[in-house]
């Protein structure tokens, strides 16, 4: 059996695998449902096992089934790079690249980063894409995005990631210059215990400490009035309400020099040489066994660049 073939009968496997219904696997295989079904029992009579268990109105894979799928999957995906990276090499392009980022991570890394790669190669188109760590991860592994950053906690430990630190970033408490709190001195965390706090989607281990400290809900976990992705959303809501935003001075820098955001100066965050719980550690993500393109491999080195001069050691 030839090598093109085990690979159109592995993507057959895959496609299964993801629809559990043969008619359904054999549609986006563009097969009669009865030659798709002769492809999965070529690879099992190949393999020497059974890899799906079927029945009348289930498919499901056995457990040497599930092992081959996975691997399966990431010897597609290296199919794929490889002939991305000899058709890029065919015609001495750097290829594109799509690159995720939380909006913390974005803003104090990514500008920076995405200038000097415009710089060096103008040619590169890239994307990049802001949201939450678990809708970068699920982006990553439908290989939608080349890497990501993100804060460590929100990163699940996967033998198939391949995980880079970069450093930490310590955030505070902001308000616009016309709210109560803005201009006290000498603030403690209990003090916010009747705000409002609006911030981008915080990990739960986070919420649950800054409970502990300030105010806690049902759950135990410090209310969030208004949650979401967008910085700028974010900025022009604690302008226009009495508001306390959680986030970074480096995403806030324009407004504070502007004084129409004041940073809130509280002593249980601010004394020297303590422990902050809002001090974040952040990483870089990508698939370990996916090959990088050029471009990405040089917007990563651009990124830790970065990341050296602007973030602090990251904390254990």
């Amino acid at each position: 059996m030839d090598m093109s073939l085990k690979l159109r009968q592995l993507s057959h496997l895959v496609l299964l695998a993801d629809e559990l219904h043969f008619a359904r696997a054999a549609e986006r295989a563009f097969l009669s449902q009865s030659a798709f079904s002769r492809s999965i029992g070529a690879l099992e009579e190949e393999t020497g096992m059974r890899l799906f268990d079927r029945g009348p109105h289930f498919v499901s894979p056995t457990p040497a089934g599930q092992h081959v799928i996975d691997r399966a999957r990431r010897l597609l995906s290296s199919s794929h790079d490889l002939s991305r990276e000899i058709a890029m090499l065919r015609s001495g392009d750097l290829g594109n690249i799509a690159v995720g980022a939380g909006p913390f991570s974005g803003i104090a890394l990514m500008p920076s980063a995405l200038a000097e790669l415009r710089r060096r190669h103008p040619r590169v188109q890239a994307k990049l894409v802001i949201s939450d760590a678990w809708s970068l991860l699920q982006q990553l592994r439908d290989e939608k995005l080349d890497f990501f950053l993100a804060e460590m906690q929100g990163i699940p430990a996967n033998e198939l990631l391949a995980v880079k630190p970069l450093g930490r970033l310590t955030g505070a408490f902001f308000c616009r210059a016309a709210h109560p709190l803005a201009n006290q001195s000498g603030l403690r965390l209990a003090d916010l215990a009747g705000a409002s706090f609006v911030a981008v989607h915080m990990p739960t281990e986070l919420r649950r400490v800054l409970g502990k400290l300030i105010a806690a809900d049902e759950h135990g976990e410090l209310p969030i009035a208004v949650e979401c992705e967008s910085l700028a959303i974010l900025r022009e809501f604690v302008l226009a309400s009495d508001v306390v935003l959680v986030a970074t001075e480096r995403a806030m820098q324009m407004e504070l020099a502007a004084g129409t955001i004041r940073k809130l100066q509280v002593l249980d965050i601010e004394a020297p040489g303590e422990p902050t719980p809002l001090a974040t550690n952040f990483g870089m993500v990508s698939l370990r066994d996916r090959t990088p393109t050029t471009a990405s491999n040089i917007l990563m080195g651009l990124v830790q660049a970065e990341a050296a001069k602007v973030l602090a050691p990251a904390s254990n």
